[in-house]
């Protein structure tokens, strides 16, 4: 009895806090429910929001949207904080100020962090792209405000921001790895590039294979740095699937619909998260 009682707050918070809004949304998904009326006035329309979704161009560009940020996102950040945790874990010079200073953007205020990226993206008086002009670049990125350069640009500034965490994880990972791998490896002749893929590689496996999944989901829930830099423009170009529900909910509201959206992208990330976990055997080594 006393085991019940002890998991009794974390039952009751999940009922009321995850289960039944996630079934609430299924209803509302399932309704024509506007943002400005309440539940009695939406009519039962069955899966046509779903139906609909997947001959609405802006949907599927949103969808496309996403898939190429999580794709630039994922590598980018878990390769980034690999190697940042492999220098400070190399015994580097001030590698605590360096390691503190990397931190420092992952527990900082984004709005604050998007000032200054704005700033420095600036395309006309930016020291970036005034920088490029003084070495000769007639032509340089238009970075937030360019159709084809803005989600790159998001994803660098929200890479830059998150490789603290993954760099931190990363390191306790490191130096858990045998240093006595590393010493006979050197001692039959390994260079850096073959003990790197042969001991360090396998042996953060595990972790790697957390942080994917944290880094996917991560990427899937852009809509924070998406709104405050973008807005979802120029145009359409950054409007990702949250930034695609969130225009739908409050702008059209249509809420119904914006609610399928929303269960769509669960479905999505779930299904990722379970490719994931059944390649982790072939892909992770625990031993």
């Amino acid at each position: 009895m006393l085991g019940y009682t002890l998991i009794l707050p974390f039952v009751v918070g999940f009922l009321v806090f995850q289960l039944a809004p996630f079934a609430s949304s299924l209803v509302i998904s399932l309704t024509d429910l506007s943002f400005i009326s309440n539940l009695e006035a939406a009519n039962f329309i069955g899966l046509d929001n779903f139906i609909h979704m997947f001959s609405d161009d802006k949907f599927i560009g949103a969808l496309w949207r996403t898939f190429y940020y999580v794709a630039l996102f994922v590598p980018g950040v878990i390769t980034v904080g690999l190697l940042c945790a492999m220098l400070i874990n190399a015994r580097l010079l001030m590698r605590n100020t360096i390691r503190t200073a990397i931190f420092m953007p992952y527990v900082s205020n984004f709005v604050a962090i998007a000032v200054v990226w704005a700033i420095l993206f600036d395309v006309r008086d930016g020291p970036i792209n005034s920088l490029l002009r003084a070495l000769g670049v007639s032509n340089p990125p238009l970075w937030l405000i360019g159709e084809h350069t803005v989600i790159p640009s998001i994803v660098l500034i929200v890479v830059w921001q998150n490789i603290g965490f993954f760099m931190l994880v990363f390191l306790a990972a490191l130096q858990n790895v045998p240093s006595e791998l590393y010493e006979a490896a050197t001692m039959d002749g390994a260079g850096r590039m073959r003990k790197f893929w042969r001991i360090t590689v396998p042996l953060v496996s595990p972790t790697t294979f957390l942080l994917t999944i944290t880094a996917v989901i991560t990427a899937f829930q852009n809509f924070g740095p998406i709104q405050v830099l973008t807005k979802g423009g120029p145009g359409q170009a950054s409007t990702t699937l949250s930034i695609n529900i969130y225009q739908e909910t409050f702008l059209q509201y249509r809420m119904g619909y914006s609610t399928a959206q929303a269960i769509v992208m669960f479905a999505i990330i779930l299904c990722i998260t379970i490719i994931q976990w059944r390649g982790q055997k072939k892909f992770v080594n625990y031993s």
